[in-house]
């Protein structure tokens, strides 16, 4: 960090001091908190669902026809798909699940759905943590565990994914071939969820979206007719995919851009508390432009992990560059804060390096995230801090949670990030590069009972709203929320465009290739146009 540069987070050590001693303990006058919203629950569901008749006919409909790729309510193997979900919030409980295993068998799953006018779902890998995002109550579930398969066309510049995939496993497969593509940066992420809620990836200065990187996709349509979507066939469908999400079809293949990528730098790193100023400011540092960030081939995740029960702080960074440059100048602030533990060095592929740093995740907790961005720069950084340390010394039952881990995550989507997915044929979020980019700030919780649901969501809430006033006063406030990092209680697609002016469009290709609209009505999880 510059001698002369202010720091981001001059009473971090002392802060900790304080915390440890108070351990969250109840302050003198308690800030009283507007009650959350529990007809529309922490996580967006309405309660338990009236059962639907319709859904027993549509079940022994499709076991008719598919056999033992349909499984019926309590049935073991029913059971056991249900709980796979990454959040345990998300597990619920579908009247039978269906594992298509080709594009015609979703074609013909989705028709007798249809004709039943029976509620679904469909999960490709399961990370999103919103309840009825990839799961569904006494609905069919559409399993897209065995739509698995991954080969290269077109001269190897063009990786076809199937809808079942996890990131992991394409990274251990196309680096076999000294290739790469942009996808997720965690192993439980799934491929499906991933591009078509645009996609944040350790490429995106380079490449912007992991959407904009899209050839082509496969899609089954409402009417179950399958078609492609690219730059020459249903544009606009194209367009809308790249971030519209689950509105518009059932995607069953999708054409990624490769590119060359062999040996990259870098790892995760663990810090020691008394570290925790240092890391923000060398975030900050990165953020600016004439930071880290104008390395195009560099990315960085930086979190500060609380446990409140403990009152325990962990400073976290994920940083990668492509290249074999050991320690290479873009993260040059961060080399020289003393690690706890970290896996940084040359690794031979990003698999490599993920599977050394990334847990695959144990599904046991229950998961919330929400997110708002803030303009991106020293100021916003050190706004979000602030915030997240005072909102936690608001809310002291928090230490009453059991297991909870608050993981606040300043992103950077830099300006070349943005620029670069404008010019790559745009997409849905066209979010405004402004002159140094966007935070998208994220508030992830981790905790274990369902009894609990109501006071993480509130404190997640409140730490959002806080943030969101903070920034307005102080003209930071940049109003657009991605959509893999929201709760239900946002509303994405207001923010997609100029004063929201993609949610219109949407709705026009909505409407043309769904009129009923089936992925409005039928399959009511996740986030919607209407």
């Amino acid at each position: 960090m510059s001698p002369n540069r202010p720091s981001v987070y001059n009473d971090a050590p002392s802060m900790y001091l304080r915390l440890q001693r108070l351990r969250f303990a109840p302050l003198a006058s308690p800030l009283v908190i507007e009650k959350a919203n529990t007809n529309d629950t922490s996580f967006g569901l309405p309660g338990n669902p009236k059962p639907d008749p319709a859904v027993a006919k549509t079940c022994q409909a499709l076991q008719q026809k598919y056999g033992s790729k349909v499984a019926l309510k309590r049935s073991q193997h029913c059971e056991t798909v249900a709980a796979e979900n990454w959040s345990m919030a998300a597990q619920l409980s579908p009247g039978c699940v269906f594992e298509p295993a080709n594009k015609e068998d979703v074609a013909g799953g989705l028709a007798i759905v249809v004709k039943y006018k029976t509620k679904f779902a469909v999960r490709g890998g399961g990370h999103m943590p919103v309840p009825g995002a990839s799961n569904i109550d006494d609905g069919v579930l559409f399993s897209m565990t065995n739509l698995n398969k991954m080969q290269l066309t077109q001269n190897q510049t063009v990786a076809q994914l199937d809808p079942g995939l996890r990131w992991l496993e394409v990274y251990n497969w196309i680096s076999t071939f000294g290739l790469g593509v942009a996808g997720g940066r965690f192993a439980p992420v799934g491929v499906s969820g991933l591009l078509l809620g645009g996609g944040i990836s350790f490429f995106g200065s380079r490449i912007g979206w992991a959407s904009n990187q899209l050839a082509n996709l496969e899609v089954v349509l409402a009417n179950s007719t399958i078609v492609n979507a690219n730059a020459n066939e249903n544009p606009d469908l194209f367009w809308a995919l790249k971030g519209g999400s689950n509105n518009f079809g059932i995607v069953t293949r999708f054409d990624v851009k490769t590119f060359p990528l062999g040996q990259l730098y870098g790892g995760q790193s663990t810090y020691e508390s008394r570290h925790l100023a240092a890391i923000m400011d060398a975030a900050a540092s990165y953020s600016i432009v004439g930071g880290g960030s104008d390395d195009i081939d560099s990315a960085i995740t930086p979190s500060i992990q609380v446990v409140p029960a403990t009152g325990a702080i962990n400073p976290l960074l994920i940083g990668y560059r492509v290249g074999s440059e050991n320690k290479p100048a873009a993260f040059a602030n961060f080399s020289r804060i003393p690690t706890l533990s970290t896996t940084n060095g040359i690794h031979e592929t990003l698999a490599s390096a993920l599977g050394l740093t990334i847990a695959t995740g144990d599904r046991n907790q229950r998961q919330l995230f929400m997110a708002i961005g803030t303009k991106a720069g020293p100021d916003s950084v050190r706004m979000t801090n602030e915030t997240f340390w005072k909102t936690l010394k608001d809310m002291p039952k928090l230490a009453n949670v059991q297991n909870l881990t608050l993981t606040m995550s300043p992103q950077l989507l830099s300006k070349h990030f943005l620029e670069t997915a404008r010019a790559s044929g745009g997409d849905p979020m066209d979010f405004e590069p402004g002159n140094q980019g966007v935070l998208m700030n994220l508030i992830g919780s981790a905790w274990d009972h369902e009894e609990d649901d109501e006071l993480v969501y509130k404190y997640s809430k409140y730490f959002l709203d806080t943030l969101v006033k903070k920034s307005k006063a102080k003209g930071l406030y940049y109003p657009v929320v991605y959509i893999n990092d929201a709760s239900l209680s946002e509303k994405p697609f207001k923010t997609f465009g100029k004063d929201g002016s993609s949610l219109k469009r949407l709705k026009q290709i909505r409407n043309r290739y769904d009129s009923q609209p089936v992925f409005q009505k039928l399959l009511p999880g996740g986030f919607k146009l209407d």
